[in-house]
């Protein structure tokens, strides 16, 4: 807003009846393309994986979101609905299913997902873009994946689907573009089965219907889309349900509407939920209008138009003038859409979180004296892109227009962005909100909270609960979403969410969750909560409140609570006031609780009994205090460092605690690495009772070597009373960094031999093979033989002749050769010369090999690229043939004897009885093995000699010891 508006503001939003009328813009008829086969008997898609350059990345319309007026609220960019902390109380229902809907892999490889859902009686539709799954109620795969674009008949797979149950009717809604230009195609099922046949319908429009977004009402399927001029329709229901030729479709065009020049154009209608709806109602439009956008938005607001659809004569359909409804001041403004605006863990790819669009769905319900419509949309909090999620209810009635009834921001301050959320409200008036969480240390997960209808208004009271963690992150397009999907289960309590996160790194994948807040039991008390009860100085007669939730559809009075300490029962005693359906009552016991030792820890539980309590499992609460000492600093945690690699001079960082009851400050803190001198400092800063404080020392830590330190910090506190909780230990290690690749599509290295080395290996990521060694000489080539299961590979070796784990371009021996250039999957070989220069350092260093596909491997060798290897290895180069301490040779006699399959045995028979040299050349002078051999018996050496890796031919083997000039030679073919 320009101006903060008095609450007067709120009363001058005149019923819409008052208002005035536009007629339709347009009436069309949408093509009735079939009935289909049942949805059962289509061929499921085979599953596959997908490079990154195969990854087909939906293109966005229109969607470049950006602040134009500087001078919108909030001002200093914090949200002031903001909720900064979680909800505390546990949800009396857990999280019923939970499991994983559609892969990338699945889908045909398409980004984003645009992940949408609906549930019915027995079953789960679950979309993505280009396909579709049907589970069971229980999570098991009943149909799919299967192509929409097959099952819808359009034959092509453009996207944004949508996926409703239509409970009015019992009969399941898919949607997705079409194949005519400017077209959508949609299917609705010929009965409540959706594993049966659809009825399918094109509908074209005048341009392109990007963001198609439908919903549920009694006189038609309300569809929004983002595109110019007319952007809101309704289709005709009945004709559809009954697989009738040529449904109508109106149009208009929303006046008093206000677009950011580069915002999403796709407005929302109210989906209904339930089968009650006032008689006649009109269906309801709403958009957002931040005064951020442009300067003709003087206040932060929702717009809202009537659609009254005359199916009889639908050019007489109207939309009305809007009303607007001040909202408290929001920011819906990211980063401009497309470069991102969630910075992810370990990777400079940002994605989007979508701001300046309301989301989906907007969900209506009727109640006994109103009705309510829950609104949610992604902000800014903080002006720095940490999203939350501001959510409205809006309330009207028979003779009131609607007006807020509560609105907040959910955006607890622990440095997460939640956004894509999607809400609903159910029967009792509860509201549950699903949404994905993440930021720059946490990868994209899903979560959800809720709160009940007579919680505080604008709190989502609810402790926040994890439907599932991110793993991985996208690391090649900024493109998330678009959206997520939170709708009704029939039964009027259980909410079912969809959306996206990453499985694994460039692997996006659905979710399906589902969860109650009630369960509509006549009879089902909770304890919701015991009140103020926190870590403190107690007395021995400390009062007990807590607060008695009903979440029944029965009013309560007269039942027993009981009171029990450190698990014995200390009272017993009766609530005897009446708590109405969906109330929360508190009750503080007669009985008080001797809590007075200093030091301990209670446990308190409260639990109420009632004989006709249909669910148990929410009847008690538990919860443990603690009997504060005065002086007592703790350390929590070691902040850092963590091993990693490369580590040098680090930051020594950990979290300090006051456990007590006293504010400290000013007391003493220090870190010692292996038992060494420690490094004293004093904390300055005041830390009060049960807050944390991050204290970074400003004497760093040396840990440029590479070994494993153990780092110890303590407190020094005079008077401390609690000495245990003082002192924490680390262990850090500083390590050779290693890049991890995915070579699971056959990238990578199979085979790598050079010399003493012939080592075949799958898929590893990083491969750590320092156990084995090569034994090269300065100023010689080597055939080096590399196989990898897919072509076009680029490959760098380096050795580290120096130790300092920095593989430099001077240490490189082979320069991005590539295997295979242009060819796909298979299996590849190539053998590249290798010289090893004549100025090498003599030691053992490692040897470091990397693969990239379709790309030069990066210089910086601790970098990984998206598919690949990584493989070390240990090279010598302190051996050097050609010499010998051999006593005199006479009498000596080297014999090579061939045992058949390309394997030989070298003999040689000789007095000399010390440690002697063996290696392989071919005829080029390359040297192809060389290792130390011992005696064998009193009178030889015998080698076996393994040849299968070498193509037939004349070889040269030589024997010889270290000092001196004699060796033996002798030429060999192998067959």
């Amino acid at each position: 807003m320009k101006k903060l508006f008095p609450l007067l503001l709120l009363f001058l939003c005149l019923s819409l009846q008052n208002h005035a009328q536009e007629n339709a813009s347009s009436v069309s008829q949408g093509r009735f393309v079939g009935k289909t086969i049942p949805l059962k008997d289509f061929a499921s898609l085979e599953e596959r994986q997908y490079r990154i350059n195969e990854i087909k990345i939906i293109p966005n319309n229109i969607r470049a979101n950006e602040k134009l007026d500087l001078t919108g609220l909030p001002l200093d960019g914090n949200d002031p609905m903001r909720q900064a902390k979680k909800g505390k109380d546990t949800p009396s229902y857990m999280l019923e299913q939970n499991f994983d809907g559609i892969s990338i892999n699945e889908s045909g490889g398409a980004t984003p997902p645009d992940p949408s859902g609906a549930v019915g009686p027995n079953h789960y539709i679950n979309a993505v873009n280009s396909v579709l799954k049907i589970f069971d109620k229980s999570g098991n795969l009943l149909v799919g994946p299967t192509a929409l674009g097959s099952f819808l008949g359009n034959g092509t797979n453009g996207g944004d689907p949508i996926i409703m149950y239509d409970h009015l009717a019992d009969r399941f809604f898919v949607s997705q573009f079409g194949s005519a230009n400017n077209s959508l195609v949609l299917g609705v099922s010929e009965t409540s089965d959706p594993t049966g046949a659809y009825f399918v319908y094109e509908f074209v429009f005048d341009n392109f219907p990007d963001y198609p977004h439908y919903s549920v009402w009694h006189d038609g399927y309300y569809l929004t889309a983002n595109k110019s001029g007319e952007v809101v329709y309704v289709l005709e229901r009945d004709v559809i349900l009954n697989g009738g030729e040529d449904p109508q479709i109106v149009g208009f065009s929303p006046p008093g509407l206000v677009f950011n020049p580069g915002t999403v154009k796709s407005l929302a209608t109210s989906n209904m939920l339930g089968s009650d709806y006032p008689e006649n109602s009109p269906g309801y439009i709403t958009y957002l209008q931040d005064d951020g956008w442009d300067e003709s938005v003087t206040f932060d607001h929702l717009k809202i138009w009537e659609v009254n659809i005359d199916w009889v004569s639908a050019t007489n359909s109207t939309i009305s003038d809007p009303i607007e409804v001040p909202l408290n001041a929001f920011d819906s403004v990211f980063a401009p859409f497309g470069s991102g605006d969630l910075v992810q863990p370990e990777t400079g790819q940002k994605i989007d979180m979508i701001g300046g669009i309301i989301s989906y769905a907007a969900n209506y319900r009727m109640f006994e004296n109103h009705n309510s419509w829950v609104i949610t949309f992604n902000v800014d909090v903080d002006g720095n892109d940490t999203a939350g999620i501001r959510w409205v209810e809006l309330r009207n009635n028979t003779t009131d227009a609607w007006t807020v009834y509560q609105e907040g921001t959910y955006a607890p301050d622990d440095g997460n962005s939640r956004f894509m959320g999607s809400s609903a409200i159910d029967i009792q008036g509860n509201i549950g909100l699903g949404f994905n969480i993440g930021s720059p240390t946490l990868p994209v997960g899903i979560s959800y909270t809720g709160r009940y209808e007579s919680d505080p208004l604008g709190e989502m009271t609810q402790t926040e609960m994890v439907i599932v963690d991110g793993v991985g992150v996208q690391t090649y397009s900024n493109r998330f979403g678009d959206y997520s999907h939170l709708t009704m289960d029939p039964d009027g309590f259980t909410f079912w969410h969809t959306a996206e996160y990453f499985k694994l790194t460039n692997e996006w994948q659905s979710r399906i969750g589902s969860f109650r807040l009630s369960a509509g039991f006549e009879n089902d008390l909770s304890v919701a909560d015991i009140i103020n009860l926190e870590n403190d100085i107690f007395t021995n007669s400390e009062p007990i409140e807590v607060k008695i939730r009903n979440l029944g559809t029965e009013n309560q009075s007269d039942f027993p609570i009981e009171l029990y300490l450190d698990g014995d029962l200390v009272a017993t005693e009766t609530f005897s006031e009446t708590i109405n359906v969906g109330e929360v009552a508190e009750y503080r016991f007669d009985q008080t609780l001797d809590l007075s030792t200093q030091g301990q820890t209670y446990n308190i539980r409260v639990k109420v009994i009632l004989d006709t309590d249909q669910y148990s499992i929410n009847d008690e609460k538990n919860q443990e205090v603690r009997h504060l000492f005065n002086n007592d600093i703790g350390i929590v945690s070691f902040d850092s460092p963590e091993s990693g690699f490369g580590l040098s001079d680090e930051e020594v960082s950990v979290t300090i605690k006051n456990y007590g009851a006293d504010t400290q400050s000013f007391f003493e803190i220090q870190y010692a690495i292996d038992g060494g001198v420690p490094v004293l400092e004093t904390v300055s800063d005041i830390v009060n009772p049960n807050e944390t404080l991050v204290y970074n020392f400003s004497q760093t830590a040396d840990l440029s070597s590479l070994v494993v330190y153990s780092i110890e910090a303590s407190v020094n506190l005079g008077g401390d009373q609690f000495n245990s909780n003082n002192t924490v230990t680390t262990e850090v290690e500083n390590k050779i960094c290693a890049p991890t690749m995915n070579c699971s599509l056959g990238d990578g290295i199979q085979l790598f031999s050079i010399a003493d080395i012939n080592n075949v290996s799958g898929c590893e990521g990083y491969g750590d093979f320092t156990n084995l060694t090569a034994n090269l000489i300065p100023g010689n080539t080597y055939p080096l033989t590399i196989t990898t299961g897919y072509g076009n590979q680029n490959v760098t070796v380096w050795i580290d002749f120096n130790n300092d784990n920095d593989f430099t371009a001077d240490e490189k021996i082979v320069n991005n050769f590539v295997i295979a250039p242009g060819e796909t999957g298979g299996s590849y070989t190539e053998t590249i010369d290798v010289t090893i220069p004549a100025s090498s350092n003599l030691g053992s260093f490692t040897m470091r090999a990397k693969t990239n596909w379709d790309d030069p491997v990066p210089e910086d060798a601790c970098v990984p690229s998206n598919y690949g290897e990584t493989e070390d290895y240990t090279v010598n180069t302190e051996t050097i043939l050609n010499t010998s301490d051999f006593s005199p040779l006479n009498n000596s006699k080297l014999t090579i004897l061939d045992k058949g399959d390309k394997q030989y045995e070298a003999v040689l028979t000789t007095a000399y009885d010390g440690p002697a040299y063996i290696a392989i050349y071919n005829l080029k002078g390359q040297q192809l093995k060389f290792k130390k051999i011992v005696k064998s018996s009193v009178d030889s050496y015998v080698v076996r000699l393994d040849m299968s890796q070498v193509s037939t031919g004349m070889y040269i083997i030589r024997i010889g010891g270290k000092i001196g000039g004699s060796y033996f030679t002798e030429k060999f073919i192998v067959k």
